[in-house]
C-alpha cells in the first residue's frame, strides 16, 4: 500500500512541474564547420561588396550572435504595445537544416554554392526564401532564414548604416551630446 502511494504522489508531482524548459540535450547551439563554410560561400551573394576579410568578419559575427542567443530574454514591446514579448528557442536547429537543404539544391544544379553562377545562386536563393514565407527583411534576426537574418544581422547594423552613408554616424553607439551637432567624420 505504501508503494502505490508513493507511486502517486511521484506521477502527481511530476504532472505539476512545468515542462515548457525541458530541452533535448543534443539541440545544437551553434552551427557546425560545413553549415559555416556554406554560410561564408553565401554572404557574397547577399551582402555589399566588402571585401573578403569584412564578409568574413560579419559572419563570425552572425555565428557569435548565434553561441550567445538566449531564449526567453524580454525583447523591447515599444510605445503602444503594451503585451511584453520573449525571445523564441534557438533558430539554430532550423538553420542547419535549411543550410542542409540550400547545399542539397545547389549540388543538384551542378556543384557546392559557391562554384556556381550569381544567378543560379540568386535563384536558388529566391526559391529558399519563398519556401519560407520571406516577404522582407525583419528588424532583427527572427529565425525565418539563416541567408535573411544573415543579412538583418548585417543590413541592421550601426557598421551598415555607416557605410551607407560613408560617415562614422555609429547609430547604435552611446556618444556624448556635443558630437551629434557636428558633423560626422568620414568612413576611412
Amino acid at each position: 500500500m505504501h508503494r502505490r502511494a508513493l507511486l502517486r504522489w511521484i506521477v502527481s508531482a511530476s504532472a505539476a512541474m512545468p515542462l515548457g524548459r525541458v530541452r533535448l540535450c543534443a539541440q545544437p547551439v551553434t552551427l557546425t564547420d560545413d553549415a559555416l563554410a556554406l554560410l561564408r560561400d553565401v554572404a557574397p551573394t547577399v551582402l555589399p561588396s566588402l571585401g573578403a576579410a569584412r564578409l568574413q568578419g560579419v559572419v563570425d559575427g552572425f555565428a557569435a550572435w548565434m553561441r550567445g542567443y538566449r531564449e526567453g530574454i524580454a525583447l523591447s514591446h515599444g510605445y503602444g504595445h503594451p503585451k511584453l514579448r520573449k525571445s523564441g528557442a534557438s533558430p539554430v536547429p532550423g538553420y542547419l537544416l535549411q543550410l542542409s537543404a540550400l547545399d542539397r539544391a545547389a549540388r543538384e544544379r551542378g556543384g557546392p554554392f559557391g562554384s556556381l553562377a550569381l544567378e543560379t545562386r540568386r535563384t536558388l536563393l529566391d526559391e529558399a526564401f519563398t519556401r519560407a514565407g520571406i516577404r522582407g527583411l525583419p528588424p532583427r534576426p527572427s529565425g525565418q532564414h539563416v541567408v535573411v537574418d544573415l543579412m538583418a544581422f548585417y543590413f541592421r547594423s550601426t557598421e551598415a548604416n555607416d557605410d551607407c552613408y560613408h560617415a562614422m554616424i555609429q547609430r547604435e553607439v552611446c556618444r556624448p551630446i556635443q558630437i551629434t551637432t557636428r558633423r560626422p567624420d568620414p568612413k576611412s
